[in-house]
């Protein structure tokens, strides 16, 4: 028995707070929401009045927005050492870039598939430019972002990184493709990728 459920739709944004669940290997429990019918249904937006996916129910409470998911898994079960605790060093920089990949990659990347370009003096994330290099820095030299260990933070930069090359949005150049190579390789990943596959299978 658990009070964890995550509402998902396969091959979305969900994903990354299914790839944190397989990381965290606590039992949960899985509820499907079909994009195109059942998002738009009063029934779900009881769930989440935005109607979109993830959305995670612990016992009751509703958390949205991927890195918040990703923060509350990773400070619930701090035993797998997905985040710095709250006093440790580091821990700035991990929240910061846990919410680097929704509040600045995101929005740069859908400029790109637009073919349009927001005004840099509105855009909270500058441009594309600033944000790929920005990350470059980060990641010269180093397996991770945050110290010698993976965190969410990776989890959520790297998941929408190989995402956005996927979608040839991104060319695999270093240091991105061996960051995402390593990351992708993890057998958490692994198995979030087959459950994603079954799900879709099944709808």
């Amino acid at each position: 028995m658990t009070d964890v459920t995550l509402y998902l739709c396969p091959r979305t944004r969900s994903f990354h707070a299914l790839w944190m669940l397989e990381e965290i290997g606590e039992p949960y429990e899985l509820r499907v929401v079909n994009i195109r019918d059942d998002i738009q249904s009063e029934a779900y937006s009881a769930v989440n009045p935005m109607r979109k996916v993830p959305a995670l129910d612990v016992g009751g409470e509703l958390i949205t927005e991927s890195p918040a998911i990703c923060a509350w898994l990773a400070d619930r079960y701090p035993g797998q050492g997905l985040a710095p605790a709250v006093d440790a060093p580091g821990r700035g920089s991990y929240l910061r870039w846990l919410f680097f990949a929704g509040s600045a990659m995101e929005p740069a990347f859908i400029d790109k598939a637009m073919s349009r370009e927001t005004p840099r003096q509105m855009a909270g994330w500058g441009d594309l430019a600033s944000v790929k290099a920005t990350l470059a820095q980060a990641l010269d030299g180093k397996d991770y972002l945050v110290g010698d260990r993976f965190t969410a933070a990776d989890l959520m930069v790297g998941s929408t990184l190989n995402f956005m090359m996927n979608f040839k949005l991104l060319e695999r150049t270093e240091p991105f493709a061996a960051y995402v190579d390593r990351l992708v390789s993890r057998p958490a990943f692994k198995r979030a990728m087959e459950r994603e596959a079954e799900l879709a299978d099944e709808g």
